[in-house]
């Protein structure tokens, strides 16, 4: 069993040693960042923003190999990285981010609170732009489903493993530009999502393929904001009406139309894998 191996024992303090560890070393980079960014002087900010992904996903990335090496004392491919053994969920993952991004945006449409429009396309921002996505969806799963959530499992319930690590996901990510309660409430939500087919198999990849599928139709393809962040995109758009639906400048991750679709999906998912899935693996 794991838990005989681990130098601490106990899941819940290697998170919560993880996390002093993890947030010291992200302020930390992003002090660094602020700093080069002010004595340069630049007035772009998105290259920043590249740098900045790149700060945390080498951050999160190197954080969870040493935790799993020294403290866990297991192997890297033990987070979840199993690619065989995930066929059928990641593609579910997949599919599942495009339907529900694609889903809000044509009720909005429907509801003509939003238009779109093509403009000029800045395909090498574009193309670097969708890499740097799917390293986030790779090193936030690697911390929060990975890493916290797998940790969590040994110590508690795997439901309240899982809404432990999707309230952590949630918090980290106040600090984004427009964030409001509604946005808290559907990132915890999407900490939820993300995490149920983990929850069941211990593999990372329908997480990683949902989280990037959602984050770049939302924001590469339909010219939303990611989480308050605007990306490159494919098509442009105007919206209009209530922010209550539409999201505004935080994105369809702040609009209670997500709210609902990521409740009605956590409960089929759910529902799905249990019936799927009826015994936890042993690792």
């Amino acid at each position: 069993m794991l838990q005989k191996q681990t130098l601490i024992k106990q899941g819940w303090l290697r998170v919560f040693l993880f996390l002093v560890v993890y947030l010291l070393l992200l302020f930390s980079s992003n002090v660094v960042l602020t700093f080069i960014a002010f004595v340069g002087n630049e007035n772009n900010t998105f290259p920043n923003f590249y740098t900045s992904i790149l700060f945390n996903f080498l951050v999160s990335v190197l954080l969870v190999s040493v935790f799993t090496k020294l403290i866990n004392r297991s192997s890297f491919s033990a987070l979840g990285l199993q690619w065989k053994k995930a066929a059928k969920e990641r593609w579910i993952g997949f599919i599942t981010g495009i339907f529900l991004s694609c889903f809000i945006a044509s009720v909005l449409w429907l509801l003509q609170l939003l238009q779109w429009f093509t403009d000029a396309i800045d395909l090498v921002s574009l193309l670097i732009t969708i890499g740097l996505l799917m390293l986030v969806a790779l090193g936030e799963e690697l911390v929060f489903r990975g890493y916290i959530l797998g940790n969590m499992m040994q110590s508690t319930s795997k439901e309240a493993a899982l809404v432990f690590s999707a309230l952590v996901f949630a918090i980290m990510h106040s600090l984004n530009p427009n964030f409001n309660v509604t946005a808290f409430i559907n990132i915890f939500l999407a900490g939820l999502l993300l995490g149920i087919n983990y929850m069941f198999t211990r593999n990372l990849w329908f997480g990683i393929l949902l989280h990037f599928s959602w984050n770049f139709f939302q924001g590469s393809v339909l010219g939303f904001p990611v989480s308050g962040l605007q990306l490159p995109s494919l098509l442009q758009q105007n919206s209009s009406g209530s922010i209550l639906l539409t999201g505004g400048q935080f994105g369809l991750e702040a609009s209670w139309l997500t709210s609902f679709a990521f409740a009605a999906t956590i409960f089929m998912l759910y529902t799905l894998f249990a019936k799927k899935y009826k015994v936890l693996p042993v690792i």
